[in-house]
């Protein structure tokens, strides 16, 4: 039996990764939230109360909390943080708590970052919080997988214009260079915005049968799509 432990579970990826996961056999997933939803009603799920200001919470994963799958899918917005600190808080800050104790108490815990396109070479607030966190993972030698999904499609609980705009561009772009065969030149493929029932496919997908030999690896572009190829 795999025990499998999310944070982020609310949010889009997040959400379509409990989803797989219940379709799972052998599988055992607690969710870290701070106050209980219980609409799932799945017996394989767990909600449990996760205090995030709270340094003794993150000890108990690994230890108290048997964890031998960690996806990391928390995130906010600057608009919902209301400051600049508030939101590295939460995109960086409490990622970094995971990963320093998960290292600490089960350092044979594979790790699963849900970063975004552009955290190689950050630029703006939200890309160089994922990069930091990408880097502190690196460092801290736990087996990863660190996900950089374009714009994301799905349904979510709030409205994000600018996402919806940027995906119908990049879609119309993307469709153009296909027709004239240098899509892959130029590496838009990479840009291209992507469903997020996908990206959770994939990384459930990637985590369960994830090859202990290497140290890490970074998913990116339509390397989404190649499930059954992993």
């Amino acid at each position: 039996m795999k025990q499998v432990v999310i944070v982020g579970g609310s949010g889009l990826v997040g959400n379509h990764i409990l989803n797989v996961l219940a379709h799972k056999q052998d599988i055992a997933v607690t969710s870290l939230v701070r106050k209980v939803v219980g609409d799932a009603n799945i017996p394989s799920i767990s909600e449990m109360i996760f205090n995030f200001e709270d340094i003794n919470e993150y000890k108990k994963i690994g230890s108290e909390i048997k964890c031998d799958i960690f996806f990391c899918c928390i995130g906010t917005t600057i608009r919902k943080a209301k400051s600049a600190e508030n939101f590295l808080k939460v995109d960086r800050d409490y990622p970094i708590s995971f990963i320093e104790n998960i290292k600490k108490n089960s350092p044979k815990t594979l790790f699963v970052f849900v970063s975004s396109i552009g955290a190689a070479n950050p630029r703006g607030l939200y890309l160089s919080a994922k990069s930091e966190v990408e880097n502190a993972l690196r460092k801290s030698l736990l087996p990863y997988i660190i996900a950089r999904p374009s714009l994301l499609i799905g349904k979510r609980k709030e409205f994000r214009p600018a996402e919806q705009l940027g995906g119908i561009i990049f879609n119309k772009i993307d469709n153009f260079l296909k027709k004239i065969n240098i899509s892959e030149a130029l590496a838009i493929n990479k840009y291209v915005p992507i469903k997020a029932t996908e990206v959770a496919e994939c990384l459930v997908h990637r985590a369960i049968h994830y090859d202990k030999t290497v140290p890490g690896i970074v998913i990116e572009g339509r390397d989404f799509s190649n499930v059954t190829n992993s």
